[in-house]
């Protein structure tokens, strides 16, 4: 939970500083790609997938496959972003 809500104010306020990024620049220049959001959804399918284990690895087993199944869907959509 903790971690979500990390990520979410990271990637909020990346958002609020790129708002007038591209005010000043020409059609031909073009932004750098944003690493941001691979990043931040990187380290929470990271933190989810090693929680999965370490549950797991303790012996509950259902509650460490919903987590590697979530992991899987967090994975997913950090290459979703990917640039």
């Amino acid at each position: 939970m903790a971690a979500t809500f990390l990520v979410v104010i990271v990637l909020s306020v990346r958002a609020l500083g790129r708002m007038d990024a591209g005010a000043g620049q020409g059609a031909n220049s073009s932004l750098p790609p944003d690493w941001g959001p691979v990043v931040g959804f990187g380290v929470l399918a990271l933190v989810v997938g090693l929680t999965a284990v370490v549950l797991l690895w303790v012996g509950h087993r259902v509650i460490g496959a919903v987590q590697l199944a979530l992991c899987a869907v967090l994975v997913a959509h950090t290459l979703g972003f990917w640039p």
